[in-house]
């Protein structure tokens, strides 16, 4: 299994312009300057994540076009945690009417509207058609229940696209943790991953990603 990302690179993380996060663009851009990060991606939820969850809308997406970090060395870009929809694999992989380059594909019960016996098939539909445009397939193991995570992952693989390791669904606060036996199937079949925090917070931008590497150097992953 090979590791697409540093302990100083995060690719999934929420900011309080486009979603839920609680900290600014601004403020999580000299967060991770101080962190010593070198590269982070700000991966705000779809607009059907936005829609569910009632998120206000706060910044208009537009904005990036002008934006820059003035403020450090750390590489910045945005992206969009996307939401598998159906068991067609269709997708929402826009905000505020605008797509990105970097996109996530995760599984989340509130914003799917098909068969949820068949998120499997979802999955693997949406892996056939949007593989082009998917970076990688977000926290898999953590909303698993009827999924087969063996057989999705496979299909993957064939596309050559990445897994996600997630570390906020290690940690306690979260209402919906990781099934760890899910967990340990995708790390077992997987041929690539990225290690992300998914932070919401500050602090899950330093500690979240941590939790994700600290299990794989305990399982032996970097031996």
């Amino acid at each position: 299994m090979k590791i697409l990302n540093t302990e100083q690179e995060d690719y999934h993380v929420h900011s309080l312009n486009f979603s839920d996060g609680f900290a600014t663009v601004d403020e999580i851009v000299v967060f991770a300057g101080k962190l010593g990060m070198k590269k982070i991606v700000i991966t705000d939820h779809s607009q059907v994540a936005v829609d569910a969850r009632f998120i206000a809308r706060n910044t208009p997406r537009e904005i990036l076009l002008r934006w820059k970090n003035v403020h450090n060395n750390v590489e910045v870009a945005f992206g969009i945690e996307g939401d598998l929809l159906n068991e067609k694999g269709d997708i929402c992989d826009e905000l505020h009417g605008m797509k990105s380059d970097f996109l996530i594909l995760s599984y989340h019960p509130i914003t799917y509207k098909g068969d949820k016996n068949k998120v499997t098939e979802g999955f693997i539909n949406a892996i056939k058609r949007h593989h082009k445009i998917i970076k990688f397939i977000g926290h898999i193991y953590a909303y698993s229940e009827g999924i087969d995570v063996e057989k999705v992952v496979e299909v993957g693989n064939q596309y050559k696209l990445a897994f996600e390791l997630n570390g906020a669904y290690l940690m306690p606060f979260k209402s919906h943790q990781a099934d760890m036996n899910a967990l340990k199937i995708m790390l077992s079949k997987a041929d690539q991953i990225y290690v992300n925090s998914d932070a919401h917070t500050l602090s899950g931008l330093k500690d979240l990603r941590k939790k994700g590497f600290d299990l794989l150097k305990e399982n032996g992953f970097f031996e």
